[in-house]
């Protein structure tokens, strides 16, 4: 006789905890077993070397590589499940993942370059490549490998800035060639010529001191251009010493004035220094006299006969300010942005048919910046120039 028994209460309970064991038990093989997955995801995605990652339809990063942590100096358990805009700084969220939608929803590869600064403060230039990913339940993800092109680009940057003073080496030397071949010979024709007619007319003396003045003129034209071809050869292979020191600067511009008189003459040019209280700076007095040297025999050159050259200095609060101001032909809005330029300064004739180098404003701009001050110029047609240069003031 067959006898049915119910399974108690007890037996059922029992049945209950051993179902429960044995999924807990199917469970902790399952996490081994996505661990496992994980575990070999990594090693294959650490063994490319580059920074690798995996977002989802959301920009929310699944899976990331060691080097991906390494280059934005993230740990992986904060960043995993978040977007990259959320521990990068200094990145405009909307901008940051239009890219990631337009991967998303249309399907094109994209490569983009851009400049990151990620926590810590450190500034990155990367190179992203990025493309979709639709697995076989319909799920978009974006796939992209990082470049840190960072090294590259110094490496481009250094190679520009040695490009920019290759070009400018081969400006001087073009300018340098150019001032010997033409300029510099010009003079000593000057000087050879009148002295050979000065002792044929030895007995004439009204004649003799014209041309004893052509003489000394063209000799301190050649002297001033000698001296600047020499000082600009040293300021362009970096052979300037210099030494500061206070200077007095009523004397200096006395002292150039007297130098620069002979040649003022030859056209009946008046020099005028407009009266100012001792003024002392703080700079190099070789340098001074060389700006104002240069920028004086420029006013005279192009001032015509019985023209007048004013010398201003106007005291500021940290600098003074030395104005050469002439009533001579000016220059034209063209040539004004080019006269500091070695490679693009403009040589012109005197009223009286002066030749010049250029190099002068070129050489005075460079000695105005060592010192620490500004030069400009302005200028109208037909009304004269008023070239202006600041000096820090000396103080105690």
């Amino acid at each position: 006789m067959k006898i049915d028994t119910k399974p108690t209460y007890q037996d059922l309970e029992n049945q209950i905890t051993e179902l429960k064991k044995q999924n807990v038990i199917l469970h902790q093989h399952a996490t081994s077993h996505e661990k496992g997955i994980i575990y070999y995801y990594n090693t294959i995605l650490n063994s490319i070397g580059d920074p690798v990652f995996v977002k989802d339809h959301k920009s929310r990063l699944l899976i990331v590589n060691d080097a991906f942590c390494e280059i934005f100096n993230l740990s992986r358990d904060k960043i995993i499940g978040k977007t990259l805009v959320e521990d990068v700084l200094d990145v405009e969220r909307e901008s940051f993942l239009k890219i990631d939608r337009q991967v998303l929803n249309n399907g094109i590869e994209n490569i983009n370059e851009e400049s990151l600064t990620v926590r810590g403060g450190q500034t990155k230039i990367i190179s992203t490549r990025k493309t979709r990913f639709i697995d076989s339940d319909g799920n978009k993800f974006v796939i992209g490998v990082i470049h840190d092109i960072s090294k590259r680009y110094k490496s481009e940057n250094k190679l520009k800035e040695r490009e920019k003073q290759l070009k400018n080496l081969n400006a001087s030397k073009d300018k340098l060639f150019s001032i010997i071949a033409h300029d510099l010979r010009n003079p000593f024709n000057s000087i050879l010529g009148f002295s050979e007619l000065l002792k044929e007319n030895l007995e004439k003396k009204e004649k003799s001191k014209v041309y004893v003045n052509i003489i000394n003129s063209s000799a301190k034209t050649t002297l001033i251009l000698l001296n600047n071809l020499l000082n600009w050869a040293k300021s362009q292979t970096g052979q300037i010493n210099y030494t500061n020191s206070k200077i007095i600067l009523s004397s200096i511009i006395q002292e150039i004035i007297d130098v620069s008189n002979s040649q003022a003459k030859i056209k009946n040019i008046t020099i005028n220094k407009i009266k100012s209280d001792e003024i002392e700076v703080y700079a190099n007095e070789n340098m001074v006299k060389t700006i104002l040297q240069n920028l004086i025999s420029n006013a005279i050159k192009f001032t015509k006969s019985e023209g007048t050259i004013n010398i201003a200095v106007i005291s500021q609060q940290n600098q003074v300010e030395i104005s050469i101001s002439d009533n001579g032909v000016g220059i034209n809005k063209d040539k004004l942005n080019l006269l500091f330029n070695v490679s693009s300064n403009p040589t012109s004739f005197g009223t009286e048919g002066e030749k010049g180098s250029g190099l002068g404003l070129v050489l005075c701009k460079e000695f105005v910046e060592i010192l620490n001050g500004e030069i400009w110029v302005k200028s109208e047609v037909g009304k004269g120039s008023d070239f202006k240069f600041t000096l820090p003031l000396y103080k105690c």
